[in-house]
């Protein structure tokens, strides 16, 4: 017999694992179905190096998500669809945009879900509010290909071994991720390997490299960084030989003159708690690559938000942008205010 079942609240951060859903909806047997997501209204301050300031809202990064668990056989499954309102949004719309579909058995996740780079790093970065940027400095990066058309993950015992559908349309084989992560007393760490097929002119290489994410607790504060380094990489950091930000694709992104070139990112953060409401979060990122160009990128910024009420946090956060290589990215400072109301 189906019955609802009493509101549960959970917290929902901004690009966070996409598991943290927040009601019970409807329960039959062994089988419940649950909804979740947040709206968020925000408002960005740009004042661009070069250009006019201009100020811009927006209400597309709500996003709402479905999901259903059942035991079978002796089996977790589990189901999850997810979307936003992003799928228009090079136009000024706001359609809606299919985020996450997978299904998971148990240790074993196949879908569309966040790639194996984006796991082996965020959870264990500060929090921020910049939806574009949260992982420049990392292997995640946060662009296009943070969350594959399909992605295979399968975990044991801290190690997650990732196969995903590749960037480069003629590879061969899948991108690949194998991560650990592990706690020792106060201290969180994930090590990754990364290796895939890059396009290079008319042919391809082997891409391989490696990342080091940390979180240290500090009492009710906490200290974060992460390192990484390697070839083939910048399709997912989305900085790329002789330019950053932009769309990768089958473009070159990670070869010149005939060779893979390599590059290096790391993060240093800081996350502070004032109140059992207040709190704040510094961060500085960026990300070096050998090239003739010797692009570079950094973004340094930080944060206050406030719990207002329960599952509804107001904040506002500054961030400047440095590209040295990209006149057209709109590099500077931003300010943004945000509302977000997480169920």
């Amino acid at each position: 017999m189906l019955y609802i079942k009493k509101l549960s609240f959970g917290l929902a951060v901004l690009g966070a694992c996409v598991q943290a859903q927040a009601i019970d909806l409807v329960t039959n047997g062994d089988t419940t179905l649950s909804i979740g997501g947040y709206v968020k209204a925000e408002g960005i301050f740009y004042s661009p190096d070069e250009g006019e300031s201009e100020f811009k809202g927006s209400g597309r990064q709500s996003r709402i998500n479905v999901k259903t668990t059942k035991n079978v056989e002796n089996k977790k499954l589990t189901g999850f669809i997810e979307g936003d309102f992003y799928g228009n949004a090079a136009n000024g719309g706001s359609d809606l945009r299919l985020r996450h579909a997978y299904v998971q058995v148990d240790d074993l996740t196949v879908g569309k879900t966040w790639n194996g780079q984006f796991l082996a790093v965020y959870p264990l970065l500060t929090d921020q509010l910049d939806f574009r940027g949260t992982g420049l400095g990392t292997i995640s990066g946060g662009g296009a290909d943070i969350r594959p058309d399909l992605t295979v993950h399968y975990t044991h015992k801290g190690f997650r071994f990732t196969a995903q559908d590749p960037v480069y349309d003629e590879a061969n084989l899948p991108d690949m991720v194998v991560s650990y992560k592990n706690n020792i007393s106060d201290l969180s760490y994930n090590v990754a390997v990364t290796a895939r097929e890059a396009k290079n002119g008319d042919d391809s290489d082997v891409g391989v490299g490696v990342s080091l994410a940390g979180k240290l607790k500090l009492g009710n504060d906490s200290l974060h960084a992460s390192v990484y380094n390697g070839k083939g990489m910048g399709v997912y950091s989305t900085v790329c030989v002789g330019r950053a930000f932009g769309t990768t694709g089958d473009l070159d992104c990670d070869a010149e003159d005939g060779k893979l070139v390599s590059q290096t990112g790391y993060t240093v953060g800081y996350r502070h708690k004032f109140t059992e409401k207040l709190m704040s979060n510094m961060r500085y990122g960026e990300i070096m690559v050998d090239d003739e160009a010797d692009t570079s990128v950094n973004v340094k910024s930080i944060n206050l938000v406030y719990e207002y009420l329960p599952d509804l946090d107001i904040g506002i956060e500054w961030r400047d942008r440095s590209d040295k290589t990209l006149s057209q990215v709109k590099k500077g400072l931003q300010v943004e205010v945000m509302a977000k109301y997480n169920f």
